[in-house]
């Protein structure tokens, strides 16, 4: 149905009507908003549970609960078209449980705003929640930062692009989820401040300093990375979400290496502590401060519940777990933390993670792979949760990593994950459009 060409909009609609034009145009169908009769109508409806798309006398009506539910049934209406299957009846659109979300290691490659913006019009298109930048690592930090200047990159995000680029972000329904990750993957920020570095003993047997780790144990240093937590709390305060990050803090199976943590944690929690409390203890401590910032936190999975540790503490309850891998077979199964009752999102590593060089024995991810392989039950390492779990999955996360920075443009990045996003949208929402339609929209976005 090529003939709509005009959108009604009462003013409770109009954000949604704006964001529909704008996508609807970017994928070839241009609009033009009217308070008048239209071919395409939209209307609020709270009684809704599910989007409707009413076809019959030439026109097409959109129903929903919200703005941004009738913009999501807008973009499943553009698939539709572009099918060529729109047919003059009722079609109901079904919203999925989980979240969709995309992550994009911003730290080690610097990113152009246009392209972020790029990244959110197809995230927007394929029905996507969030968009997670993780914007420091032990290579680079790339959003400007009054307190620290020093830690900057060369190239960086400043502070009024961030701030356009959320507003443009919301524009479109989704939200942007900061991601300051500590207390490792900190050699950047680190480097001119190695006195708050952790102590550690090297291969030869001297003491020296793990340039990645901070020291959890001295207050000046939590005090630095929580004032960071803070400037960008601030930057980000529309936000619902803050990523804390806490993995690979140092080799958790290599804590006799770090002389410092097993001295406190005999201290603090007995003679038969490992060291990994003095870690959890410091995560808790970035929880709740995170909570006060106004901010639910998430950390990722590796470090906590380890199969062959006995933690005298455990990881707060009051956080989201990012699960992403279960690479080493000391690492928690998903299910540990299902049955603590967390809830928790499935980044799975086999599936979703798109790393730059397919470094660390990574490769591409596929459309095919993910359609024929993948569903929202399957977590990491092939672990299938029982479906009596699946309300605590929040969310399913495709993953950018810039391991090698320069493998890729931020424009091929864009145009490689197309096809990822697309195959992660028909699986999470039970769509079947064929991969022919997603061509078509392809070469219409990257024109």
């Amino acid at each position: 149905m090529e003939s709509i060409q005009t959108i009604t909009s009462k003013p409770e609609t109009l954000v949604a009507a704006k964001g529909i034009c704008a996508l609807w145009e970017k994928m070839g169908h241009p609009l033009t908003i009217t308070h008048l009769a239209g071919d395409l109508s939209l209307e609020l409806d709270a009684s809704l549970s599910e989007g409707l798309i009413e076809v019959a006398n030439e026109t097409v009506t959109i129903k929903a609960s919200s703005e941004k539910y009738i913009f999501q049934v807008a973009m499943h209406l553009l698939q539709l078209i572009q099918a060529d299957s729109l047919l003059e009846t009722r079609y109901q659109v079904e919203f999925p449980r989980e979240e969709k979300s995309l992550m994009m290691d911003i730290g080690r490659k610097y990113f152009s705003l246009e392209s972020l913006k790029e990244a959110i019009d197809m995230l927007a298109f394929f029905q996507f929640d969030n968009i997670q930048l993780h914007f420091s690592e032990n290579e680079g930090f790339r959003i400007e930062c009054q307190q620290y200047p020093d830690i900057m990159s060369d190239e960086y995000l400043t502070k009024a692009e961030i701030r356009e680029l959320i507003q443009y972000a919301a524009g479109r329904f989704m939200e942007i989820i900061p991601d300051f990750d500590a207390p490792g993957h900190l050699k950047h920020i680190l480097q001119n401040r190695q006195e708050w570095c952790l102590p550690m003993i090297d291969d030869e047997g001297n003491l020296t300093k793990d340039l990645r780790a901070l020291d959890i144990l001295n207050p000046e240093a939590g005090a630095f990375v929580h004032s960071i937590y803070k400037e960008y709390g601030e930057l980000f305060n529309t936000s619902r979400y803050f990523h804390i990050g806490a993995d690979e803090f140092v080799p958790f199976d290599e804590l006799e290496r770090y002389p410092t943590l097993k001295e406190y944690a005999s201290e603090k929690f007995g003679s038969d502590a490992s060291g990994i409390e003095v870690f959890i203890e410091f995560v808790n401590q970035t929880i709740d401060f995170i909570h006060t910032l106004g901010f639910y936190p998430i950390v990722w999975n590796d470090g906590f519940y380890r199969v062959n540790r006995t933690e005298k503490i455990h990881l707060s309850a009051d956080c989201i777990v990012s699960y992403w891998t279960r690479w080493d077979k000391n690492m928690a199964p998903i299910e540990s933390y299902l049955e603590k009752g967390y809830t928790v999102i499935n980044h799975n590593d086999n599936y979703f993670y798109y790393v730059l060089g397919e470094h660390a024995s990574y490769t591409y991810p596929t459309y095919e792979k993910v359609m024929t392989d993948w569903h929202t039950d399957l977590f990491a390492s092939q672990q299938e949760i029982d479906p009596t779990y699946a309300a605590q999955v929040k969310a399913t996360a495709l993953c950018i990593w810039s391991n090698i920075p320069e493998a890729k443009t931020e424009d091929e990045v864009n145009q490689d994950i197309f096809y990822i996003l697309a195959a992660a949208k028909q699986k999470i929402n039970g769509t079947d459009f064929p991969e022919e339609v997603f061509d078509k929209f392809y070469q219409k976005f990257f024109s």
